[in-house]
This record gives structure tokens, C-alpha cells and sequence, in this order.
């Protein structure tokens, strides 16, 4: 049975006027370019990453409570969705789990889903980040070592329908209010959260950021799994990162083909390639 806003569509498509724009939030670049969740269970107990890439730069995460887990890009894109106003003047987002909950379809009633909640809140409130690929603004160079945090405080209600507050970390508020981001589709993001599609998740926004306005964007495959924190797949033997690629990789690029890109390929010289 088609949902309400799919009947709507047809209506308005029967009637000549042209679809409406998509709901959208703001992700700031840098979450769009690194891997600051896990896409498996099982590897959300990894503690750390380290990428370095081949212009000399490199990014690490430390994680002491393990990598912020599966649900964790819903939780993120809810904070960010309904609070996309108040973090370009203020650095606090106040919302209750509750209404995180019933935006991504899980049951606000279920107690397990709260420990779920602030297990992966508490795992991503202690991840650090360090990298030296961010820009001076002033002279263009990549001068520095910066040490940051996507939150720097939380004060999680106890009752489940009274507001929590979620306190940005400056660097990430001021790359935000710089305009650094890449705005997402709402529904496509919820698509991919409520279905438990954490990788094609960080696929979508990091392809997007990527391919810019360019009019290809085309990486190394073992670069490529580097960069979204799958290289342990590149320093497999051949025929079984094949197998694990084909088998997660390629399905999750599959999902997000039209929203991302409008194609992707993988040639003959090993390279993987993305068309707008």
C-alpha cells in the first residue's frame, strides 16, 4: 500500500507540477570524508583507525569504548535534521530520544533500544579525531595537527520524552558556520538508517563530498577502501578481498547508485570510478 507522501507525489505528478525539492540536512564535510562509525557489530569493538593517504596527509580515530555502532548515523542525522538551526548560533541541540526514536522507526518503549542509545552515545562522546588534512584558511596549507571531537559534552535526560542537550565541538561548529557541508537528502538518509545501511550511509555522503562538481571522481580500489575504513579488505590476498568486496562493497554502492552518483565502475587497470 503506497504511504501518504507517495500519494501526494502522484497527485501533484498527474497534475503537471514538477516534484518537490528534497527535505535536507547539513553534514559538515569533514564526517562526510571520514569513517566515525562502525558497519558491522562485530567490528565495532576496533578501538582505533589510521589512514594515511597519498598526498602525506593522514587522519586517526581513537575510540577507547569501541567505534559508535550501526545506529549511530541515525542518531547523528536526527541531531543534525532538527537541529540544523540552532547549531549556526548556538553550540547546544536539544531534543528528546524519544522523538530520535520515532523519527527512525525504532520502539520508544523497548529499554533495551535506550541502553543501545547511550551505549553508542558514550562510545562517540570518547572518540578523537587527529588529521593534518585540514587547510589554514589564510595560507592554504596544511600547517597543523588538529585534535577534535564531534561532541564535547552531552546531558542525556533520564526520562525518555524530556529534552537531552548534545553540545558540538567548536572546530566542528566552525566548519559547520564556514559552510563546509554537503547537504543530504532526509528521507534517503532515514531509508538508509532504518534499514541498518551504515556503509552505504557513509558511502552517500562521501561520494557526494568527493565528486564535488566534478565531472568524474576516480580512486585506486585499495585507496578507495582506505580512505572509508575498509583497508583491511585491500591487505587481503586477491581472490578473497575480491570476494569480501563484491560481497559488501559493490551492494552498498548498488543502494545509493542515483542519489550519489549515476554511475560506477570498476576497470580493468583497478580503478574505481564515479560519474555524476
Amino acid at each position: 500500500m503506497a504511504t501518504r507522501q507517495e500519494v501526494r507525489e502522484l497527485v501533484r505528478e498527474s497534475l503537471g507540477y514538477a516534484p518537490p525539492d528534497p527535505v535536507t540536512l547539513p553534514v559538515e564535510g569533514h564526517v562526510c570524508d571520514f569513517p566515525i562509525w562502525s558497519y558491522s557489530r562485530k567490528r565495532s569493538t576496533s578501538t582505533s583507525l589510521h589512514i594515511e593517504y597519498e598526498d602525506g596527509t593522514f587522519f586517526t580515530l581513537k575510540a577507547p569504548e569501541g567505534v559508535p555502532g550501526l545506529s549511530f548515523p541515525g542518531y547523528l542525522d536526527c541531531l543534525l535534521y532538527y537541529g540544523q538551526r540552532e547549531i549556526f548560533v548556538q553550540e547546544c541541540v536539544e531534543i528528546s530520544v524519544y522523538s530520535i526514536f520515532k523519527t527512525l522507526g525504532i520502539d520508544p518503549n523497548n529499554g533495551r533500544n535506550y541502553a543501545n542509545f547511550h551505549k553508542d552515545m558514550r562510545r562517540a562522546f570518547a572518540l578523537y579525531m587527529q588529521t593534518d588534512r585540514f587547510r589554514d584558511p589564510k595560507t592554504g596549507q596544511r600547517s597543523r595537527v588538529e585534535y577534535f571531537h564531534v561532541l564535547r559534552r552531552m546531558s542525556l535526560a533520564k526520562s525518555r520524552k524530556e529534552s537531552s542537550m548534545f553540545f558540538f565541538d567548536d572546530l566542528f561548529l566552525a566548519s559547520i558556520r564556514a559552510g563546509y557541508v554537503r547537504r543530504l537528502d532526509f528521507d534517503f538518509c532515514l531509508h538508509l538508517d532504518k534499514h541498518d545501511k551504515p556503509l552505504a550511509r557513509f558511502l552517500y555522503s562521501h561520494i557526494l563530498k568527493r565528486l564535488g562538481a566534478k565531472s568524474m571522481y576516480m580512486r585506486k580500489l585499495p585507496g578507495f577502501l582506505n580512505d572509508i575504513g575498509l583497508g583491511y579488505m585491500a591487505s587481503l590476498p586477491p581472490r578473497n578481498r575480491n570476494q569480501k568486496v563484491k560481497q559488501t562493497l559493490y551492494p552498498a554502492l548498488d543502494t545509493i547508485r542515483g542519489k550519489a552518483f549515476a554511475h560506477w565502475e570498476v576497470d580493468d587497470g583497478g580503478n574505481i570510478f564515479f560519474l555524476p
